[in-house]
C-alpha cells in the first residue's frame, strides 16, 4: 500500500497482517480520488473502519484540513499510528480507538467527507447510511463514500442523500452518497 498523490505521493504505508482484514486496494483508492479531484483541499475528514487510514492519509497528503480516524481495533489503531508518526500527519489527525457506528452519534464536529469502509456483507452499509443521517456528522454538501459489496443493497430517504455517482470493482462498489438537506 502506497499513497497515491499529493505531498506524500509514492510513500509506502504499513499495512494489517490479520487474516480477513481487507485495505482499499491502490486502484480503488487511485479511483475514489480521481473522482474526487479538487474537492479534498481544506476539508474535514472523517475516515470510519479507518484500518491503516490509507483513505484519510490520502486525503490528508492531497490537502485536507485534517483527519478523524476511527477503529475499534488495537492493531489497526496501532499500525495507523506508525503510519501517520511516519509521514509526520499527527498534528492534522485524530485517533478514535471506538466502534464506527457509534463514533457518528458521539462525534460533535461535521465533516466535508466521510469514508467508510466497513467489513463487506455484514449488513454495514445500511446501518452505516442510517447513522450518517442520524448524526448529523456530514454537512449539507458534504459527500459520504461508502464502500460495499455488490451483494449490499441499501436506501435512504431522497431528501437526506442523493447517488452522485457509483464506481464498481469486480465485487466492490463505492457509492458516493451527497447530503442534501
Amino acid at each position: 500500500m502506497r499513497v497515491i498523490s499529493g505531498g506524500h505521493k509514492g510513500r509506502r504505508l504499513a499495512g494489517p497482517k490479520k487474516a480477513g482484514v481487507r485495505p482499499t486496494s491502490d486502484r480503488v483508492k487511485e479511483s475514489i480520488f480521481n473522482v474526487l479531484q479538487s474537492v479534498v483541499e481544506g476539508k474535514r475528514v472523517l475516515d470510519l473502519f479507518a484500518g491503516a487510514g490509507t483513505l484519510g492519509i490520502e486525503a490528508l497528503s492531497r490537502g485536507a484540513e485534517s483527519a478523524t480516524f476511527v477503529d475499534a481495533s488495537w492493531q489497526s489503531v496501532t499500525i495507523l499510528k506508525k503510519n501517520l508518526s511516519n509521514l509526520d500527519l499527527e498534528s492534522r489527525s485524530i485517533i478514535l480507538r471506538w466502534d464506527g457506528l457509534k463514533a457518528l452519534s458521539k462525534l460533535k464536529q461535521k465533516f466535508h467527507l466521510i469514508f467508510a469502509d466497513p467489513p463487506y456483507l455484514k449488513g454495514f452499509a445500511q446501518r452505516i447510511v442510517d447513522s450518517v443521517i442520524q448524526s448529523e456528522a456530514l454537512q449539507k454538501d458534504g459527500l459520504l463514500i461508502l464502500e460495499h459489496h455488490k451483494k449490499e443493497n441499501f436506501s435512504f430517504p431522497r431528501e437526506s442523500l442523493s447517488v452522485w455517482k457509483e464506481k464498481r470493482f469486480g465485487d466492490t462498489v463505492v457509492s458516493f452518497l451527497l447530503k442534501v438537506d
